[in-house]
């Protein structure tokens, strides 16, 4: 499993053009590299929406497509914070070794306005759907978990 944030979150309908998209273009964050590339990333999300996404694959019983898989999407409101809130967030040190430079369980949650899906995505694991997606597996087959 791994977990990513988008910049500038994308409508899930394809009923949508891409001519009424806003004109920014959705960028993938990582890591920040330094404080100044987390206060960047921070206020480019700053007022807006950012998309988190885990993927999560389990492979049984060998390692052959298309095995099982679930992607969970959560959206981050982030509020319209001042500026040298966002700083002093940056500057707390937290976000440094965050995907897209925030950590929503601590200091982080001041800059979020509201979370639409699941909260523990964006904390970094979705535990609730991989158990979902075990217990479909037990379905299929009793002895999923014989070892």
């Amino acid at each position: 499993a791994d977990t990513v944030v988008f910049t500038h979150a994308q409508p899930l309908t394809s009923e949508i053009s891409y001519s009424m998209l806003p004109g920014a273009a959705q960028e993938l964050l990582e890591k920040p590299k330094d404080k100044e590339d987390n206060l960047r990333m921070l206020l480019d999300m700053n007022g807006q929406v950012c998309e988190v996404v885990t993927g999560l694959s389990v492979a049984y019983p060998v390692l052959t497509a298309p095995g099982y898989n679930i992607k969970h999407r959560t959206l981050v409101y982030f509020a319209d914070n001042p500026e040298h809130i966002v700083q002093a967030y940056v500057d707390s040190g937290e976000g440094i070794d965050r995907a897209g430079g925030f950590a929503i369980q601590g200091l982080g949650g001041i800059l979020v306005r509201k979370v639409e899906g699941d909260y523990h995505n964006v904390v970094g694991f979705p535990a609730a759907s991989f158990f979902k997606l075990l217990d479909l597996l037990v379905d299929e087959d009793p002895d999923f978990l014989d070892i």
